[in-house]
């Protein structure tokens, strides 16, 4: 699984905004974005449209660029 495929954005019903949650997470009562943002499974919608978090964006890119780095060399 390349690191793009390990974050699946969701939009959070509490805040209105996409976040990025680990693929992994089995859906349980509440769940953890990247940016520690928790939300009840059941407050959460799949879709692209809407405002990201910054707080996602920055920790998933910063992966991105770390995985990046150490297969590029």
């Amino acid at each position: 699984m390349s690191e793009c495929d390990k974050w699946i954005w969701q939009l959070s019903r509490y805040d209105e905004r996409l976040h990025a949650f680990a693929r992994s997470d089995r859906p349980a009562s509440f769940v953890e974005a990247a940016c520690t943002h928790s939300v009840p499974y059941n407050r959460l919608t799949r879709t692209h449209a809407g405002p990201r978090c910054l707080a996602c964006l920055l920790i998933v890119g910063d992966h991105l660029a770390t995985h990046h780095h150490r297969v590029g060399r």
